[in-house]
């Protein structure tokens, strides 16, 4: 074995290893702490009613009334407190009663269920006593806690949503009545006095020597400026020297673009009712196919990452469940021959794994809401999102392989633009749609609504047909299949896996080729942000699910799509390479400003605008990437060598949340920003050597 081949193989396999360990990768350390608290009862509901001898009175209160004061209590809900109180109205039932009569005690029960949490307790006339459930460990809130690391203490105090929504209370009454050999009393029931109170625990975890710990698990270590100031300068030296001196040796001036070809007349009409037939059709099914494949993104970069950092997820769980979700998009590549060798002609080439993948979306949303309690087991939903994001990257790669399909050359561009344009959308749904209503319908609520949503889309794979005379249905009447017939031997294909493989052994064997494998496997290594901003923007600079969501989830996808379609007109104007490396080199200016001006980071405008101008810039630095990518990749096994690059991007997303606890328990926000804008420099140096024309001069003259 090559070093070159053993050195990707560790670098593929170290992120897999490293995410199956668990969603606290090892990032907190046992220690001795005490927790100062306080607790405030927070009353949801006052009432008497008269209940009835022997029978049992149900109710539920709900506390989505009561959020602002709950949250200004603390926010965390640790209990129900349901105090009652009662008389005796026994009366006299005979002549002969003189009214000295002692009264017998009726019993008043009264009942609390929140959850699997319940409890109940009884009491004598008159009187009162209270029903005072809780959940929390309360042994925490006094004296010295050892032998728990910081996220443990917090499971035992704090429960999120969990604590929230619907209390069921009941009330029996047991009525008893004198009864005497010449006088007897009469008790048919009892008037009683409820309050409902939420118990909310506001508390706070110190070190052992009284100190104030962040709740972020981050850590207080620094690196002085000096150090990626140093790393920087020379890269930013590098490109304007490059750019100025060397640009027709660096292939600077290439127009990375997709060719303009002229649309011939009539290629691409709205007539017929397949897809080779229509481009209307062609726009609809391969747009919806992406607002498909956009909001399970969204949903889980934003609204569930969101979700979990406000319910109090340290920043080894958010990575942990990001590094899931992503790892089937890194390997996604491995479909590529497997649906080009397994086909069922008849009902189209891609159609049916289409429709495959998007059964098993909708199957896995609805074991997500089966699963009780999900959002307190990091490690299942880990393994639910896995599963879910290995049928989402399915369909992502039979839709760009029916892209290939059935466009034609002239639509790539602006077909292509429409898809990504149509994902950024099904990310806007996912994220900042799902985002704004979460704290209204839940976690299981917003799970809920994507079922009918992937329904719908499903509906136009199901009743399109790729190529006249397909069928829609297996039980429909076979027709004669005239695209299919011979087109093996038309155009040379063979679909067998040992040619497929030789071909894209062949392909790498390029230099640029495998340069683009660099590329990819370091341009999101800066992601090791991603993981992080919701625990700044959320626990340190207090803003709310809802504010973050719409922020993240709205207004940078539409900045993402600016950026993208500014990238690709800057890079036909100026030349792709250059934009990229320009792009990347103000990306990282703009992350190490981020870092520099944390005295600035209270202020919403400010915030706001550094994240807009560098989401702005890596747009441009990504969309310049991928036509980079598609220059180097050889047509002869296109979808596979290019699905290749995507999902090593996919990989390098991984690495970059797998450094992210890593970072995070050695080092404070600014200096994890500085490590940001040093790895986003990494891209310039790894496509600086990439010659685009390479591939084709080097493989197409021998095909």
């Amino acid at each position: 074995m090559r070093p070159v081949h053993f050195l990707l193989m560790l670098v593929v396999l170290a992120p897999v290893t490293g995410c199956l360990g668990g969603g606290d990768g090892g990032s907190e350390a046992v220690g001795t702490y005490t927790v100062e608290s306080s607790m405030t009862a927070v009353e949801i509901e006052a009432k008497s009613a008269y209940y009835q001898d022997g029978g049992t009175v149900e109710w539920s209160v709900d506390s989505s009334s009561f959020t602002e004061a709950i949250e200004q209590a603390g926010g965390n809900v640790v209990g129900v407190l349901f105090s009652l109180t009662y008389g005796e109205d026994e009366t006299s039932g005979g002549p002969l009663c003189t009214g000295g009569e002692a009264n017998a005690p009726d019993t008043i029960t009264g009942a609390t269920t929140k959850g699997e949490w319940n409890l109940s307790g009884s009491g004598e006339n008159p009187g009162s006593h209270e029903v005072n459930l809780t959940w929390h460990n309360a042994s925490l809130l006094s004296g010295v806690v050892e032998g728990l690391t910081q996220s443990e203490i917090k499971a035992q105090l704090a429960f999120g949503e969990a604590a929230l929504g619907m209390y069921n209370l009941g009330v029996i009454v047991d009525a008893e009545a004198f009864d005497g050999a010449f006088c007897s009393h009469n008790d048919d029931g009892e008037e009683v006095a409820t309050v409902v109170s939420l118990l909310v625990l506001d508390f706070t975890i110190l070190s052992e020597s009284g100190e104030e710990l962040n709740g972020m698990a981050v850590g207080d270590g620094s690196l002085p400026l000096l150090v990626f100031v140093a790393w920087i300068s020379p890269v930013v030296f590098l490109v304007g020297y490059v750019s100025m001196k060397q640009r027709d040796r660096f292939h600077l001036d290439l127009d990375l673009s997709e060719p303009e070809g002229e649309a011939l007349e009539g290629e691409s009409t709205s007539d017929g009712e397949t897809l080779v037939d229509s481009y209307r059709a062609r726009v609809i099914t391969l747009s919806a196919l992406y607002v498909a494949q956009g909001i399970p993104w969204g949903f889980i970069t934003v609204t569930m990452v969101t979700f979990l950092a406000a319910e109090g997820a340290d920043a080894g769980d958010l990575a942990f469940l990001l590094t899931l979700g992503t790892l089937p998009w890194s390997f996604k590549f491995l479909w590529g021959p497997i649906i080009d060798r397994f086909q069922i002609p008849e009902l189209g080439r891609r159609r049916p794994w289409i429709l495959f993948a998007q059964t098993g979306m909708v199957a896995l949303l609805v074991t997500m809401l089966m699963v009780p309690d999900l959002t307190n087991n990091i490690s299942l939903l880990g393994a639910l999102f896995f599963v879910y994001n290995v049928f989402t990257a399915l369909q992502d790669v039979s839709t760009d392989a029916l892209a290939v399909d059935v466009l034609e050359s002239h639509e790539f561009e602006r077909v292509n633009s429409y898809m990504f344009t149509a994902k950024s959308l099904g990310g806007i749904v996912g994220g900042a749609g799902l985002g704004t209503i979460i704290g209204v319908v839940g976690i299981r609520g917003a799970f809920l609504i994507q079922i009918p949503i992937l329904v719908v889309i499903m509906m136009v794979p199901l009743f399109m047909r790729e190529r006249p005379g397909e069928k829609r249905f297996p039980w429909d009447e076979s027709e004669d299949l005239p695209f299919w017939n011979d087109k093996p031997e038309e155009d040379g294909e063979v679909r067998d896996f040992a040619t497929i493989l030789r071909n894209i052994r062949t392909a790498f064997s390029v230099r640029s080729a495998q340069l683009g494998i660099v590329v990819s496997l370091v341009i999101s290594l800066a992601f090791i942000l991603i993981p992080i901003l919701p625990l700044l923007f959320l626990q340190e600079l207090g803003w709310t699910q809802e504010e973050f969501n719409a922020t993240k989830g709205g207004i940078i996808l539409v900045v993402t799509m600016l950026g993208a379609m500014a990238g690709g007109e800057l890079g036909r104007r100026f030349g792709g390479k250059s934009m990229l490396m320009f792009a990347a080199i103000s990306a990282s200016l703009t992350t190490l400003t981020w870092g520099m001006f944390d005295h600035l980071w209270s202020e919403g405008w400010f915030m706001m605008l550094v994240w807009i101008v560098h989401t702005f810039l890596w747009a441009i630095v990504s969309i310049c990437a991928y036509s980079l990518m598609m220059r180097v990749t050889w047509a002869e096994v296109g979808g596979t060598q290019f699905t290749g690059y995507m999902a090593m991007m996919n990989l390098s997303a991984i690495i970059g949340y797998q450094l992210a606890p890593i970072f995070a328990q050695r080092y404070n926000y600014q200096t994890i920003f500085y490590i940001a804008a040093v790895l986003e420099t990494f891209v310039i140096l790894a496509a600086l050597f990439i010659d685009p024309e390479e591939t084709d001069r080097t493989l197409t003259p021998a095909v």
